[in-house]
């Protein structure tokens, strides 16, 4: 039988691998696994997490595009607003969008490496949970998107665990 704290150890590890695929390699040797099991844990960590995202981010576009035309007036309506209002026009120019570090690499990736820089770096520089979203969100035409994560995901698994296992 199982103790509950074995339990608790591989539940973590799961979700650190399908959440920041980075820090499950180190965190699972320190919990004192060997490197198969590592190899295992990170793997199907992280290939959950690219199938949960890519099914939430796909429904979270689907609805997106089914309730956006209506989404502005339905809160303009709860909130005893009117529904068409002209806005006042200023002259002042409008201060654009506000770029952080992160949306600057996201942007720099996807114009120097577009598909395959996004699929590569998504486990170990983007997170799982934001790579899948950008893959969807940038290049759903693509075809079998599904697969490319989950085989660079494969890829990182054994780098990672191979590279903590020479330390």
């Amino acid at each position: 039988m199982i103790s509950e704290g074995i339990l608790l150890k591989q539940l973590g590890i799961l979700l650190i691998s399908a959440v920041k695929f980075l820090l499950a390699a180190p965190a699972s040797y320190l919990l004192g696994y060997s490197y198969l099991h590592t190899l295992f844990n990170t793997t199907a960590g992280g290939l959950l997490g690219v199938i949960f995202f890519f099914f939430l981010s796909r429904s979270i576009f689907r609805l997106y595009c089914r309730y956006s035309p209506g989404l502005y007036n339905v809160f303009r309506r709860i909130a005893g607003l009117p529904l068409k209002i002209a806005l006042p026009r200023s002259n002042r120019i409008s201060a654009g969008k506000i770029f952080t570090r992160r949306n600057r690499l996201i942007i720099r990736i996807r114009r120097t490496f577009g598909f395959p820089g996004i699929v590569i770096l998504t486990p170990v520089i983007l997170s799982i949970p934001l790579g899948t979203f950008l893959v969807l969100r940038y290049y759903s035409t693509k075809r079998n998107i599904l697969a490319w994560l989950s085989l660079s995901v494969i890829a990182w698994a054994v780098v990672l665990t191979t590279f903590m296992e020479i330390l």
